[in-house]
């Protein structure tokens, strides 16, 4: 004897039947949304890729720029934040620059072996602070965080402040790696950073070296003793220089070019940031690397949406 089928029994077979196809639907799109984010990685890996190998293509275009300057007798200063032209590749284009590092201060220089050197580092980098108009403090502290020793320098907060941190930490007590790093200082706040950021540089030689070239007026008065901003404007007015002999026989330079700023000053450079910008499908990439014109190897990449 056959039953016969209520409409309520009819109902909910509809619904389970509904049920299913709306769980087997959601479940398809799923797949297909974890797909199209598996094919979005891939597709933005490759383009990664894409890009990575076009910067070292521009870094050995650098590498070979500087040489061959070099190679001609050129002051390779003169090429200094010069962008090429856009080389075109699928999908978008390739450019880059170089931008000269040795007419800045390098804040290693406070930690150089050297303990004279290491303190005529720190007083040319107080004597800019103060051309800048800003706290001279912050060359004694840099010069305590470099060293990470408990002996305090004056005027310098040192080792105390850090410690009654919560929790505490202590100095570096090695060079820096970038000058960002100067953040971690108390007494550089965003201004005095700001202000600091155009003139300073980190190399990994603890060296003080300037090419008077392609300098600021500031950083060329904090070199000098003596030398106010419009007497460095001037020094630097009658340039590119040759030669040291000449920059040394300036009459703004008279009778205050002692044995160290022939050290110091150089007409040259050896340290350049290669930037290559690499932009695909409306992404932009830039990417940074560390060179030297002596071939030095030293080679510390960053990647930024802006200069370092």
């Amino acid at each position: 004897m056959r039953l016969p089928t209520f409409p309520c029994q009819r109902g909910a077979a509809l619904l389970i039947a509904l049920v299913a196809v709306a769980l087997a639907t959601l479940l398809a799109l799923g797949l297909l949304e974890r797909a199209q984010r598996s094919m979005a990685r891939t597709e933005a890996l490759i383009a990664v890729e894409r890009s990575n190998q076009y910067v070292l293509g521009m870094d050995a275009l650098a590498a070979s720029a500087l040489a061959r300057a070099r190679a001609e007798g050129m002051d390779a200063s003169a090429i200094d934040g010069a962008w090429t032209e856009p080389f075109e590749v699928p999908g978008g284009f390739v450019q880059g620059r170089l931008l000269d590092q040795q007419g800045r201060f390098n804040l290693n220089a406070l930690a150089s072996p050297e303990a004279g050197r290491a303190r005529r580092a720190e007083e040319v980098l107080r004597r800019l602070l103060e051309v800048l108009g800003q706290p001279p403090a912050v060359a004694a502290e840099l010069a305590d965080w470099i060293e990470g020793g408990t002996a305090l320098r004056s005027g310098s907060v040192g080792d105390f402040w850090y410690r009654a941190q919560q929790p505490p930490y202590r100095m570096a007590g090695v060079a820096l790696a970038h000058v960002s790093e100067l953040r971690w200082l108390r007494s550089v706040d965003g201004e005095v950073y700001q202000a600091l950021r155009p003139h300073v540089t980190a190399l990994p030689e603890p060296v003080l070296q300037v090419n008077i070239n392609t300098t600021s007026d500031a950083v060329l008065a904090a070199l000098v003793a003596g030398l106010d901003i419009e007497q460095a404007r001037r020094v630097l007015a009658d340039g590119p220089f040759t030669d040291l002999a000449q920059v040394l026989a300036h009459p703004q330079l008279a009778g205050r070019a002692g044995a160290e700023l022939q050290l110091e000053l150089r007409v040259a450079s050896n340290w350049y940031l290669s930037q290559a910008r690499v932009v695909l499908g409306g992404v932009e990439r830039d990417v940074f690397r560390l060179i030297s014109i002596d071939g030095a190897g030293y080679d510390f990449r960053y990647v930024s949406q802006g200069v370092p």
